[in-house]
């Protein structure tokens, strides 16, 4: 027997009261809902650090052939100068150190390094040179070069004036030992002849005690 109009009403009411009450059980239940964590997966969130980029990035290598651009040519003019400076701050510590009982033996071994014009030059001064009467009793000079500069204008430069400042040491060997200390400049000018530096000029200024 069809049902009448009033009763499928009932039933369409029934049906939709027992859906919204299911609805309802669920949503207050928890359901739908995400999983909250529980006290102890808590803690172990905060102990355990999240998941990072565990890939390895290795550090740069850097060497001579990628820091160094090849087109570069080093300048030997620099490596030059030092090598001359270092050629006159010998040469005139060993000039200015003498005594009276060497008849100046220092400046004789220096003869090797000297230009013809220089040679000359030093011989005459030699002989301007005082003698020395008194020998038994020991008077000397000792010098320290503690600045040696110079500047060639190129690499095919000839010729180079290098300013050594020096510190020496007046000696007289006496009871006292009287030693005064002192401060003196020398310009020496090195000449290139025949692939050699030699020493061609030599000028000086007065101590300074």
């Amino acid at each position: 027997m069809p049902l009448d109009y009033r009763k499928k009403n009932w039933l369409y009411i029934g049906g939709s009261a027992l859906i919204l009450v299911i609805l309802l059980i669920i949503l207050f239940s928890g359901i739908l809902s995400p999983k909250q964590p529980s006290g102890l997966e808590k803690v172990k969130n905060k102990l355990t650090p999240p998941e990072e980029n565990t890939e390895i990035i290795k550090p740069a290598t850097y060497t001579a052939e990628n820091i160094i651009n090849p087109n570069i040519q080093i300048d030997d003019r620099g490596r030059s100068e030092i090598q001359l400076e270092k050629k006159a701050a010998a040469f005139i510590e060993r000039w200015a150190s003498l005594s009276n009982q060497d008849n100046f033996s220092n400046i004789e071994i220096l003869k090797n390094e000297m230009t013809e014009e220089m040679l000359a030059w030093t011989d005459e001064y030699l002989k301007k040179q005082p003698e020395q009467k008194n020998t038994s009793i020991y008077q000397g000079t000792s010098a320290k070069a503690i600045v040696s500069d110079g500047t060639l204008s190129s690499n095919q430069a000839d010729s180079l004036t290098v300013k050594v400042k020096v510190r020496g040491q007046e000696m007289l060997v006496t009871s006292n030992n009287q030693n005064k200390t002192f401060y003196q400049t020398y310009d020496l000018e090195l000449k290139k002849i025949n692939g050699l530096w030699l020493a061609n000029k030599l000028t000086w200024q007065d101590r300074q005690y």
